[in-house]
């Protein structure tokens, strides 16, 4: 039989919804504070890995992302952008995965820096840029066994995970990481 190829838009979508919809008791005691960090995570997981972190590189390419994700950025509904997937990881084990989108109008002028990062955190240029902005985060649970993250990846446990966009000079980009069960902060 023959298998159709993926289309991102037949992907089941998480329920993201605004982190204020959450109260303290419906997060995880043991990763609620990472959830919520409105700070750099790649610097945290450097600070918790003992300086022992890497990126590692799932996934770079143009593609159609998600349909919230293109809600989220304002994008029209068939436009392509830089979908990047990524483990962080502490040591040898990976701790997040992260799913990074970069809408083809925000790779211009100096930001064409962000269409070939290579192993570089996307997290660490993203706050280093003074332009900056981040909104709100947006929060969601997942099944372990979750089309948004990869095979590879799957677990049998609960995952939390959060997301939100980010401008640079006024450019948007979307970044949502998920918490694995290996995360022992």
């Amino acid at each position: 039989m023959y298998a159709l190829p993926t289309n991102p838009y037949l992907t089941k979508e998480a329920n993201w919804q605004d982190y204020h919809r959450y109260t303290a008791n419906n997060l995880p005691q043991s990763i609620r504070a990472w959830l919520l960090d409105s700070g750099s995570l790649t610097q945290r997981l450097i600070k918790a890995s003992n300086n022992n972190f890497s990126v590692t590189v799932l996934q770079q390419e143009w593609q159609r992302p998600r349909l919230s994700e293109t809600q989220l950025l304002g994008m029209a509904p068939r436009e392509l952008a830089i979908v990047r997937e990524v483990a962080l990881n502490c040591g040898d084990t990976t701790w997040v995965y992260a799913r990074s989108i970069i809408p083809a109008t925000s790779v211009q002028g100096y930001l064409r820096r962000f269409r070939q990062l290579d192993n570089s955190s996307l997290g660490a240029l993203l706050f280093s840029d003074p332009s900056m902005r981040r909104a709100p985060f947006q929060l969601a649970q997942f099944n372990g066994n979750t089309d948004q993250i990869p095979s590879h990846l799957h677990c049998q446990d609960t995952l939390w995970g959060r997301r939100s966009r980010f401008e640079l000079s006024g450019k948007p980009i979307m970044v949502s990481e998920i918490f694995l069960p290996a995360f022992q902060p």
